[in-house]
């Protein structure tokens, strides 16, 4: 094991959502103390690329997905060590309020304007859902409102029939009346490599690696199976502007019941191929081998 002078490791998101709930755990000082680390958290902007930064050595870890590696030129020598969410963790919400998630059908989505998150692999994840329900996603109105923030100030202002938004913003607009969650991509789709947790080969190696990953895998236990309630309050502190309590709860219990962190942290190679599935159905070409992009730890 390498050493190093202190204890800290510098962690980055590529973007920030309860959907991460088991790395926010992770970062907060509270959490498991008796786990001696220190972790900085931080969320990229739009022109960081967690890659580049782990290469550099600007970061120590990051919240990328396997996907990520795929054609990037900044990928050589890192690699993904655990999966945070095995499934999707977006959430479609309709505008005029239906009774229950039943009375909403994916063809309704059809000549519909859809906000959809145009970030490469939620677009490609919203497209493999409509494939999953047999819908051309071709045949929907999908709109670029721009960041998530912007596509829910554009769709609070009327803008668009439906949108497609991770949770808490999801779980928020449904709190404050804006719309009514009709659906989950994740459910539509089934287990996948979604998102994943990735650092140099070398870094792997390192006392602050095995701590990390100890506490990690303690948060991701502890997502899936504690009370919605006392995980909400744990986690509070990162959202801070324009989130309720209650719709954070609700966020994680809806995670909690698509058991996006059940079971183990290692990325299966059944989890990778889907991911690779839904990549290639978006036109992805190329050959990524598993083994090449993932570490079993």
């Amino acid at each position: 094991m390498n050493e190093y002078p202190n204890n800290i490791v510098r962690v980055m998101a590529s973007r920030h959502s309860a959907f991460y709930t088991p790395l926010l755990l992770s970062t907060e000082p509270n959490f498991m103390k008796e786990i001696p680390l220190e972790c900085s958290y931080q969320v990229a902007e739009n022109s960081q690329n967690v890659f580049e930064m782990i290469s550099k050595g600007e970061i120590d870890i990051a919240q990328s997905a396997v996907s990520g590696s795929w054609n990037n030129e900044f990928a050589k020598d890192i690699v993904h060590f655990a999966e945070i969410n095995k499934m999707d963790g977006f959430f479609i919400l309709k505008r005029e309020k239906s009774k229950t998630m039943k009375d909403f059908h994916w063809s309704d989505l059809i000549d519909s304007e859809v906000l959809a998150d145009h970030s490469k692999q939620p677009l490609a994840m919203f497209k493999y859902a409509c494939y999953k329900k047999d819908i051309d996603s071709n045949k929907i109105k999908l709109k670029d409102a721009g960041n998530p923030e912007e596509m829910i100030d554009a769709f609070r202002d009327g803008t668009g029939d439906f949108i497609h938004l991770q949770g808490p913003a999801a779980q928020q607009l449904a709190f404050d009346g804006t719309g009514v969650i009709v659906a989950s991509t994740g459910r539509a789709i089934g287990p996948v490599a979604f998102s994943s947790l990735i650092c140099t080969k070398s870094f792997l190696e390192t006392d602050r690696f095995e701590t990390f990953l100890m506490k990690f895998t303690a948060g991701k236990i502890y997502a899936q199976n504690e009370k919605p309630e006392i995980i909400a309050e744990i986690i509070m502190e990162f959202f801070p502007q324009g989130i309720e309590l209650e719709a954070l709860i609700n966020t994680i219990k809806e995670y909690q019941s698509l058991h996006c962190w059940d079971k183990e942290i290692k990325i299966s190679e059944n989890h990778y191929s889907r991911a690779l599935e839904v990549f290639k159905n978006d036109g992805l070409e190329g050959i990524f081998p598993y083994s090449e992009n993932v570490v079993k730890i």
